[in-house]
């Protein structure tokens, strides 16, 4: 009897042990401990985006073309080159010129040995000073069509008319040239600016000088618009915005070239979204998961899906509504 008495005991002990140990009445029937932290969940106003691409442009953008007819000898500049004002970039044959201006220079000496004739004449009373008009006259005719001559000569030197880089080289070698053809285009790359096409819809929200965010290049920032185009595109209905890049410094720019592609992001309103504290919510495997409090069923976990995390916070795409209350542990 003794020794039945003693394992009643036993048992008796055992059990209650087990009793003690075990979850809350909430976890047995499905559910967790009340978490540390909670939170009622509310809207907040969240930004919507537009992403527009966008293109570099320069300011200073013209072409380089021969001022006189002739074949091209030789090329001094090709694409990418750096150039300077009045730096050579093309010769053309000047063997034709070269004939002109000698013609011209041969006349002009002619007229001026005539001139100082004459005048020796007038000064001695030999001739009347009527035939020195007339031999002065000619003999600015004379040096005009030398100076003539000479300009043309010298316009087979094709040079750059302002700083630049070359943008394209349209003639070669052997190649004839004219007035009106160009041989060379060439931009500023300190004049360099971002331009996009945007909806007409947005064109309060790309007024003049309002900041916006672009991307170039990996390269991330933020600049004010500078251009506003005043009447729009009929066919597209977008308009054109230009964005200046001087603020971002020359070693940027340098490495810039018209045509680069890039972004252009802004604001155009607000929609109501449901964020909560990234601590909130745990991964198992591609879920997402949070507690949320169930009125009369307590603290149950259950599957979100979410978006990106930003500022240390996580939108919830769906799985939740405002009202509700989470918690979490960490």
């Amino acid at each position: 009897m003794y020794r039945l008495l003693v394992i009643g005991g036993l048992l008796a002990a055992l059990f209650g042990c087990g009793a003690a140990d075990e979850a809350p009445a909430s976890d047995r029937s499905g559910g967790v401990a009340e978490p540390a932290h909670t939170l009622l969940v509310a809207a907040e106003p969240a930004p919507i985006n537009r992403e527009v691409a966008a293109t570099v442009r320069s300011l200073d953008h013209f072409q380089v073309a021969a001022e006189v007819d002739g074949r091209i000898l030789r090329t001094t500049a090709e694409v990418g080159d750096r150039v300077a004002a009045g730096l050579l970039l093309a010769e053309l044959d000047a063997s034709v010129l070269t004939a002109q201006r000698d013609a011209a220079q041969a006349a002009f000496d002619l007229a001026l040995s005539e001139k100082e004739r004459v005048q020796r004449l007038v000064e001695g009373k030999v001739a009347p000073p009527r035939e020195l008009e007339a031999v002065v006259s000619l003999w600015k005719r004379a040096a005009a069509d030398l100076a003539v001559a000479a300009e043309g000569l010298a316009r087979t030197q094709v040079r750059a008319p302002l700083a630049g880089v070359v943008e394209a080289r349209w003639l070669s070698a052997g190649d004839l040239a004219y007035p009106g053809k160009a041989l060379y285009s060439l931009y500023d790359p300190a004049r360099l600016l971002l331009e996009a096409q945007v909806p007409v819809e947005d064109r309060a929200a790309v007024a003049l000088g309002t900041l916006l965010d672009w991307e170039l290049e990996g390269h991330v920032s933020r600049a004010a618009v500078s251009e506003v185009a005043p009447s729009s595109d009929p066919r597209s209905r977008t308009l054109r915005v230009r964005l200046a890049l001087q603020e971002e410094g020359a070693e940027f720019l340098a490495g810039l070239a018209p045509g680069s592609f890039g972004l252009l992001r802004y604001q155009i309103g607000t929609r109501p979204r449901l964020a909560v504290p990234h601590q909130a919510v745990t991964r198992s495997g591609q879920l997402a998961l949070i507690l949320v409090e169930v009125p009369g069923a307590g603290w149950r976990r259950r599957a979100l899906r979410v978006g990106p995390l930003r500022d240390g916070r996580i939108e919830v795409l769906s799985g939740l509504a405002a009202g509700e209350r989470i918690g979490w542990n960490q």
